[in-house]
């Protein structure tokens, strides 16, 4: 779950986005994946609501040490790129045909 709200308040543009993701996520996932677009929200230091547009992406892939090093990789540079406070990495078993 990738944020699209800078720190300063601006927003990290499509075309930035676009950019990690064909440069960071896609030579590592070459197979394929999905994005979808989000709205995320969670409860701020002040306790208020806070509501923030994010990128989902959908990476179906082995369970490997290599996959899992691969996207906690990805989770860590798109914070540092973006000066993101956290960025969400869900790791989930299941069974995929296509």
């Amino acid at each position: 779950m990738f944020g699209l709200s800078r720190p300063d308040g601006g927003l990290i543009p499509q075309r930035a986005f676009d950019r990690f993701l064909a440069e960071r996520i896609t030579p590592r996932f070459p197979n394929g994946l999905t994005v979808f677009s989000g709205r995320g929200q969670w409860r701020g230091q002040d306790g208020r609501r806070v509501h923030e547009a994010a990128r989902i992406v959908l990476i179906v892939t082995g369970a490997t040490p290599e996959a899992v090093a691969a996207l906690r990789s990805i989770k860590e540079e798109y914070r540092e790129h973006f000066a993101q406070g956290a960025v969400g990495l869900v790791l989930q078993r299941s069974c995929a045909l296509f």
